[in-house]
């Protein structure tokens, strides 16, 4: 179960960092003009769940003492930023992207519980 979730948290993590480098730098991310203040901040959220399920699952997948603890908080962020994704998705009416992060947000809180089990 531990390198399952490490390789999710590592594909997740480029998958973030990948979508939001793309929209970014096709200037996609129209929030920035309207409402630039709550999206920077939105993107520095984004940024580092992406860089700490980086991080995390780097640790868990090579065995380093600190990787389950990182990976578990990471995956905690990753929650976080998908049940918010559901959200944005679910108002605008985007079935597909809701459904999308409802099976993200299933896997990180299936890892997510594995681990806080583990750990007790």
């Amino acid at each position: 179960m531990k390198k399952a979730a490490s390789i999710y948290s590592l594909f997740c993590g480029a998958a973030m960092l990948a979508v939001w480098g793309i929209l970014l730098a096709t200037g996609q991310v129209v929030e920035l003009r309207s409402s630039p203040f709550e999206t920077v901040f939105l993107l520095g959220a984004e940024f580092l769940t992406a860089t700490a399920l980086i991080v995390g699952g780097m640790g868990l997948l090579t065995g380093k003492g600190w990787g389950l603890r990182a990976d578990l908080a990471a995956l905690g962020m990753l929650l976080y930023c998908a049940v918010y994704s559901i959200g944005v998705f679910g108002q605008t009416g985007n079935a597909p992207a809701a459904g999308f992060f409802c099976v993200i947000t299933a896997l990180a809180a299936l890892f997510s519980a594995t681990f806080i089990r583990e750990a007790a």
